[in-house]
């Protein structure tokens, strides 16, 4: 193995740090759709705020008001299985939010001790 001499290590180094500062510093006025944290990046927060959102809990609440209601009254043949997947995933979200929201109160804690 070849070793490179310091000087070129320390060099791509800084190299390496005017990037990440270029980045960093970046133009943000091109944002996409899908930043809805609007952070000028596209990346896992995003999700997460889009997925841990009360308005899922009180769509899908809603839906398991009214399609059974249609069911019952002949407007609609939707198989009760779906209404048991439509439950679930309203009890997967509302449980996804309430873990996000301790693990926050409780970093929230940890960095004022």
């Amino acid at each position: 193995m070849v070793e490179k001499p310091l000087d070129e290590d320390l060099a791509a180094e800084m190299r390496m740090i005017q990037d990440l500062k270029d980045f960093l510093n970046r133009d943000r006025s091109g944002k996409s759709w899908f930043d809805f944290n609007q952070d000028g990046m596209v990346d896992t927060d995003d999700v997460r705020d889009v997925l841990l959102r009360f308005e899922w809990i009180i769509f899908s609440g809603i839906l398991l008001t009214v399609l059974p209601i249609f069911n019952y009254l002949g407007i609609t043949n939707i198989h009760g299985d779906l209404f048991w997947s439509l439950a679930g995933f309203c009890l997967l979200i509302e449980g996804m939010i309430s873990v996000y929201q301790i693990r926050s109160l409780r970093r929230r804690i940890d960095e004022q001790s």
